[in-house]
């Protein structure tokens, strides 16, 4: 199993980054280089079922999640098939002086074939934080053009 911790500072209030982070049927839209669609299949409570297209380190795949949000400040994601099942993101929103401060802790699975995978450890975990910081960047600038919208 790989694990990351993956911890970033944004100036973005934890309400608002919580809730683009939790839009799952327009998160597609913030990152689009990296979530082609994801499609809710089912809903309870604060529990969602989706379909993922996704693409990572250059790979297309369609894996079925798990997402868990608990407001204000929890979002956790479970991987339910493919080569990387059981594996789990974990993220907390927490405010901090100068805006959120965002924890993800990251617990890739490899099953069968992926676990060749493991050997690429490295390039895996820049990949995860590439991602993670465009997530912010994306954040910021949706902040931003909707400020600039509002004049």
């Amino acid at each position: 199993m790989l694990e990351v911790e993956l911890i970033r500072n944004t100036n973005l209030d934890r309400d608002f980054i919580f809730k683009l982070s939790t839009d799952i049927e327009n998160f597609s839209k913030l990152l689009p280089k990296y979530f082609k669609s994801l499609t809710i299949l089912e809903s309870k409570n604060s529990e969602f079922l989706v379909e993922e297209k996704i693409t990572f380190m250059g790979r297309s795949i369609v894996v079925k999640t798990k997402h868990v949000v608990r407001k204000p400040n929890f979002h956790s994601i479970q991987i339910l098939n493919g080569l990387l099942k059981n594996s789990y993101f974990s993220e907390l929103y927490e405010p901090s002086v100068s805006g959120t401060r965002i924890t993800i802790d990251v617990k890739l699975k490899f099953n069968g074939i992926s676990k060749f995978l493991f050997l690429f450890s490295f390039l895996i975990k820049n990949q995860i934080n590439k991602v993670m910081d465009e997530f912010i960047l994306a954040c910021e600038t949706q902040k931003n053009s909707s400020k600039n919208s509002l004049h």
